[in-house]
């Protein structure tokens, strides 16, 4: 056993003695083969259920705010052993012979300055409600650990590091006597009055490339051995979740990564006639596309001269024939202009662009839409390519597309959607003439981006309002992605709603339906559709927000039978659906789900068995829905939290979940308890989201 000493019914870690040897003081050393031991046994003891929070929100109990928030009266410094590694080589080192789960000396102490040896934990003056710190976990969760430390500056900074243990632990203990003295012995019975040490690894790197390669992550020459980096990881992750799949005969939709690569690109206007078979390796096309269309925000619609001249090229080869090299074009995204003149103009192009489109189709060749992320900016184009080709009507378009792959449409992206419905089936007897709209775009675009976290403003004129949006939205938004604010989170999840607001305050600018359009799509037209789809992520299991749980017509359109309603009540018809309630859960920081997984996975479990589809839901979908959702994959996949965090992430589309911290450390529990051990440290894990965040505008520090 690592050590047989309670931490508040948890047992507490303790390195046995036999692998490490006494310095001085504070200061051990260790070999590079009882390191491995030690992690080991780390890994593997127990994380305790909840002696670690509040503290690890940041509550140190000297703020009242803070103290009434999580119902505290003080909050003592939790009585707790972890472990932690840090690298102590150079400044151009940090990518050289590294080890996992290791951190920098300047993440954890003053390297320098007035605070030198302090730990900068000790100076973290912050004092706001943050349910999502997970920037400053390094640091505060340093200071509960015995420290490891390897390379050729260990030695030097190991007595900084003991230092600033040694004083943290004078200050822990002038604490509990301040306590003690004002509230009696009760208040300190589980204090922590422990003694943290600093190790250091005597072995050379050498070693542990030798015989340890499972703790390197890069070499001593610099090369990657493990990629761990949650960028990275993610961005795998979403290639793969929107890779290319074909959407009707010879029509493919992926991401921009699936664009054959060739030597240069078509210049349009400099198109010869001269063509021959496509000579590039098989596995740079492996799909063997002849078109290429790019959906991006800086896009215009292609000329109709520039797609004659692109007509006259491929229609002197064969059918089926690929051109020698790969032809491009750019269309729009989003933000249509939406005046009258404007629109014509873009409708008559896209018009033509279809029209190429089927001819090039017919002809045997293929063609891939593409945008960056393969879901959001490519979708106006796909869905206005369904309703010409396939002779459906918007919501049915939706519905097609919906079984192909997933996508993303932004609300006020409909009302285009709706004008180009109803300009291609103006003539089409089962359509009726439409009013006029009741609202200008401009007005209900900025209803819509005051209560949907699924829009983009967009101005009278049909441009993107971007500082206005940044100024008056808790979102921030990068690649088209949608980071909301942990204040916005917090108030938005934890009051209650008004549910008897007026639905016309959803109302979204689209052309007014028609009755039978309303009777025929009675989902597409509630005030409660936001313009896409809740997010699937496996295909029996959907993840999204309160709007999406109380569209009962949707949910049966998408085959959803099964609700797990996550602390929000959707109010459906019990005869209608089979629904689970988790009531009184609250994305607080307080409230557990470790309680709730077992029925919560059961109930997914049913609707999977009998081949119909489940949809979890809290109120806005990146929070506890999303926490649940993660540890249903865990199981099912049979993934890490990594892993499935990731996972999930990639498909809840241009939301970007954020559970908080203290459902973060419960799914690394749950990842410990399956399989015996963490695939991650604490620490670690809080620095990858963080550095994950980071792209999207959060107020964070990017780390190593």
């Amino acid at each position: 056993m690592a050590g047989s000493d309670k931490a508040n019914g948890s047992e507490l870690f303790e390195i046995p003695e036999r692998l490490i040897v006494q310095q001085q003081d504070n200061i051990y050393s260790t070999t590079a083969h009882n390191f491995a031991a030690i992690n080991k046994l780390y890994n593997e003891s127990p994380l305790p259920d909840d002696i670690l929070f509040p503290w690890l929100h940041g509550v140190d109990g000297n703020n009242n705010q803070q103290n009434l928030f999580f119902g505290v009266r003080r909050s003592m410094v939790p009585r707790y052993r972890g472990l932690m590694v840090i690298h102590c080589e150079g400044e151009e080192s940090k990518t050289t012979s590294r080890l996992i789960e290791s951190v920098l000396p300047e993440q954890v102490i003053f390297m320098e300055g007035p605070h030198q040896c302090e730990f900068i934990n000790s100076h973290n003056k912050d004092v706001t409600i943050n349910l999502r710190n997970f920037k400053n976990q390094i640091s505060r969760f340093s200071t509960l650990c015995d420290l490891v430390l390897y390379g050729s500056r260990a030695s030097q900074i190991a007595t900084k590091i003991a230092a600033a243990q040694q004083k943290f632990h004078a200050e822990r203990l002038a604490q509990i006597e301040t306590v003690q003295k004002s509230a009696g012995k009760r208040a300190v019975v589980n204090a922590n009055t422990l003694v943290y040490k600093t190790i250091i690894v005597q072995d050379e790197f050498s070693v542990f490339e030798r015989d340890h390669p499972e703790l390197v992550t890069y070499d001593s020459t610099g090369l990657m051995v493990q990629r761990r980096d949650f960028v990275a990881l993610e961005n795998i992750e979403m290639q793969e979740m929107s890779k290319e799949t074909e959407i009707t005969s010879n029509v493919w939709l992926g991401n921009t990564q699936a664009a054959p690569v060739s030597t240069y690109d078509i210049d349009m206007a400099s198109l010869t006639s001269s063509a021959s078979d496509f000579s590039q390796e098989e596995d740079a096309n492996p799909h063997q596309f002849s078109i290429c269309i790019e959906a991006h925000d800086l896009a215009d619609m292609p000329l109709s001269s520039t797609l004659t001249l692109a007509r006259e090229t491929l229609n002197e080869l064969k059918d089926g024939q690929m051109p020698s090299e790969m032809i491009h074009f750019d269309v729009y995204a989003t933000g249509v202009p939406s005046e009258k003149a404007e629109f014509d103009v873009f409708y008559a192009r896209l018009y033509q662009l279809l029209l190429f489109m089927e001819d090039q189709t017919a002809h045997g060749r293929r063609i891939l839409i593409h945008c960056s992320d393969g879901y959001t900016e490519s979708s106006l184009l796909a869905l206005a390519w369904i309703m010409y080709y396939c002779k459906l009507q918007l919501p049915d378009a939706y519905l097609y597309l919906q079984r192909k792959r997933s996508f993303f449409v932004y609300a006020a992206d409909v009302p285009t959607l709706r004008r180009i419905e109803h300009m291609l089936f103006e003539d089409h007897d089962s359509m009726e003439p439409q009013p006029k709209r009741k609202k200008s775009t401009s007005d209900a675009s900025e209803a819509i981006q005051r209560l949907s976290v699924n829009s983009r403003r967009v101005s009278s004129d049909g441009h993107t309002v971007a500082a206005a949006a940044a100024a008056e939205s808790p979102l921030v938004q990068a690649d088209h992605r949608q980071l909301l604010d942990d204040a916005y989170l917090n108030t938005i999840s934890n009051t209650d709603l008004d549910e008897k607001i007026p639905y016309s305050i959803y109302r979204q600018s689209h052309l007014s339906p028609t009755k039978e359009e309303e009777r025929l799509f009675p989902w597409f037209y509630s005030p409660r559709f936001e313009g896409s789809f809740p997010s699937r992520i496996l295909p029996f299991l959907y993840l999204g927000n309160l709007n999406h749980a109380t569209n009962p017509d949707m949910l049966k359109a998408l085959n959803i039978t099964h609700i797990v309603s996550v602390g929000e009540l959707a109010d459906l018809d019990a005869n209608a659906f089979d629904l689970l309630f988790l009531d009184n859960l609250y994305d607080d920081g307080i409230d557990s789900i470790r309680s709730r997984l077992g029925k919560v996975l059961d109930f997914v479990e049913d609707a999977r068995q009998k081949g119909t589809t489940c949809l979890i839901h809290c109120r806005v979908g990146v929070s506890r829905s999303a926490a649940i959702t993660i540890c249903y994959v865990m199981k099912h996949l049979r993934m890490s939290l990594v892993q499935a965090y990731l996972y999930v992430r990639a498909r809840r589309l241009n939301v970007i979940i954020q559970p908080n911290l203290k459902f973060m450390y419960e799914m690394l529990q749950l990842e410990q308890k399956d399989t015996g051990s963490i695939s991650i440290t604490w620490p670690v894990l809080c620095n990858e989201v963080n550095n994950l965040n980071y792209a999207y505008g959060r107020d964070t520090t990017s780390l190593p």
